[in-house]
């Protein structure tokens, strides 16, 4: 048993330095759950105030303690602000002015909105993965020291540089979920793609491979590439999730047409995916399916209305 044992643990800990590059003997728990100030935090800081004061908040004081979970609260905190916004300009939209230009002309079925605001909230693969993805990646240690750094603002080169990095990488695993093989497609994207005529509130329902896949691996990729401070994390997060929100509503945006000049994805470049497969498999921007081939303009799918696009 011994030995079968210590097989399982060796085996285990080989995996950890593979995938996560750290063994598991690095993962202890904190000696102290308060990640507080001590004796030597106190001593550092009178002599270096500006650093100091920065670094007590985010990173971990010494061996077997947790990194402070300020900086991934805010951040978390951010993108449910973001959210709300999100809704409640759908919610208006949808619900006070009655809009009714719709993308498609396919007619949309009626829902109702609480019902579509639960589903959408409620997603294993969505929030609730994304969210464990966050807290787990911080609290372990996991991201660029430059992460846990609360100095300083947002550097909006930094969250361009995220927002363009992660979605060419989510834009190539999208495109390898179609084409890889049919029981990839299957076991991964293919549960997404059962709505031809998204609506909001489909955004992130789909499969835990399809999140994995197209959301968390093209994350850490990112993360590592890009070494920026928590504000633009917090920053790039914000915007990430929600406009991959955005682009899945069923009514065209209003800056839509004005974006999409810059090559920035709209609901409409996306609605072509949804609707025709093997197009657009970008999210955030269009600029890799030009280089790839695979654009497809709104404005030439005969299930859209065009007056509205």
């Amino acid at each position: 048993m011994a030995t079968s044992w210590n097989f399982v643990s060796q085996l285990l800990d080989n995996a950890s330095q593979l995938f996560l590059g750290r063994s598991l003997s690095s993962f202890s728990l904190p000696t102290s759950l308060l990640g507080g100030f001590n004796t030597s935090s106190l001593a550092s800081t009178a002599a270096a105030p500006t650093v100091a004061a920065a670094s007590s908040y985010t990173l971990p004081h010494g061996p077997g303690e947790w990194p402070s979970p300020v900086g991934l609260s805010l951040g978390l905190l951010s993108v449910a602000v973001g959210q709300v916004f999100v809704l409640v300009w759908f919610y208006f939209r949808r619900e006070v002015l009655k809009c009714s230009r719709f993308i498609q002309t396919e007619k949309k079925e009626n829902y109702d909105f609480w019902e579509g605001v639960t589903t959408h909230l409620a997603q294993p693969e969505g929030f609730v993965l994304l969210g464990s993805y966050l807290s787990l990646t911080w609290m372990f240690n996991l991201m660029p020291a430059s992460y846990y750094d609360m100095s300083g603002s947002v550097n909006w080169y930094h969250v361009l540089a995220q927002l363009a990095i992660v979605d060419a990488l989510q834009t190539v695993m999208h495109y390898l979920e179609h084409k890889l093989s049919p029981a990839v497609y299957k076991a991964s994207h293919k549960p997404h793609h059962k709505w031809l005529n998204p609506r909001l509130f489909d955004a992130f329902n789909g499969s835990l491979g399809d999140t994995i896949c197209m959301i968390l691996i093209p994350l850490f990729i990112t993360a590592n590439i890009v070494h920026c401070n928590v504000w633009s994390y917090m920053a790039f997060g914000t915007i990430y999730a929600n406009y991959l929100t955005l682009i899945h509503s069923e009514f065209p945006n209003p800056w839509d047409h004005y974006v999409s000049y810059l090559g920035i994805g709209t609901a409409a470049d996306h609605h072509v995916h949804h609707r025709l497969f093997k197009f657009n498999y970008g999210h955030l921007f269009m600029w890799w399916d030009r280089l790839l081939g695979t654009y497809k303009s709104p404005h030439d799918v005969k299930q859209f209305d065009h007056a509205v696009l």
